[in-house]
């Protein structure tokens, strides 16, 4: 009788359980939360005015357009290698209409064409060029010339007519050195000239690998 009345317990114990469980499972659920709606994509701007002057990057490639609208002057940004396709329509001085979408400061170029309408450049598409080591070249002898920045701070030298770009760090360690060097050798990497971009410097860039200072050698990163 005893292990009778304990089977009987113990079934109507699982039964409980196994209704508790089936009423909770047909609980309602929460709804669940909206759709977040998708975010608007933003249509171009159209601009229409003349090309008063072109900006470049610290080291001299075109980069930027200034576009004087009449009321007021924008900010035209667009890839370096683009430059030299854009120069073809928009020379200082034309009049252009630009299609742009906007940006955090100015706008950037979807594409570009004449005042009369006849020539135009749409850079929606055209990838990059292919990354390049370029030529490697050794240039020895003295620096004839510093280029230092507004707050007077040496950010590049020339020499044998190139000019050779520094870091912040590359100019704290190398500068002082070159001032007073006798005899400088570096070897460096010298840019494809067909890349289409436009560089403004009086000797083109190129790129150091390694520098020799008085016969100190100085390894590039």
């Amino acid at each position: 009788m005893v292990f009778k009345q304990t089977t009987y317990h113990l079934s109507k114990i699982i039964f409980i359980f196994f209704a508790v469980c089936c009423l909770g499972g047909c609980e309602k659920k929460s709804p669940l939360p909206p759709p977040v709606p998708p975010l608007e994509i933003e249509k171009p701007v159209q601009l229409d005015g003349q090309v008063i002057r072109y900006k470049t990057t610290p080291e001299g490639n075109i980069d930027q357009m200034v576009l004087d609208q009449g009321k007021q002057q924008s900010d035209i940004h667009f890839p370096p290698h683009l430059a030299r396709q854009i120069l073809e329509i928009a020379q200082p001085g034309a009049s252009i209409h630009l299609k742009v979408s906007r940006r955090d400061r100015g706008y950037e170029l979807i594409s570009v064409s004449s005042e009369d309408g006849n020539n135009r450049f749409d850079i929606q598409g055209i990838l990059p060029p292919k990354p390049s080591p370029g030529k490697e070249i050794r240039i020895k002898g003295a620096v004839s010339e510093f280029i230092r920045n507004r707050r007077n701070e040496t950010i590049g030298f020339v020499i044998g007519k190139k000019t050779v770009m520094l870091n912040p760090e590359e100019s704290r360690i190398l500068a002082p050195l070159l001032i007073k060097a006798t005899q400088v050798e570096v070897t460096a990497m010298e840019r494809d000239a067909n890349d289409g971009t436009i560089n403004t410097l009086r000797f083109p860039p190129v790129k150091m690998t390694e520098i020799t200072i008085d016969s100190i050698v100085y390894k590039i990163r």
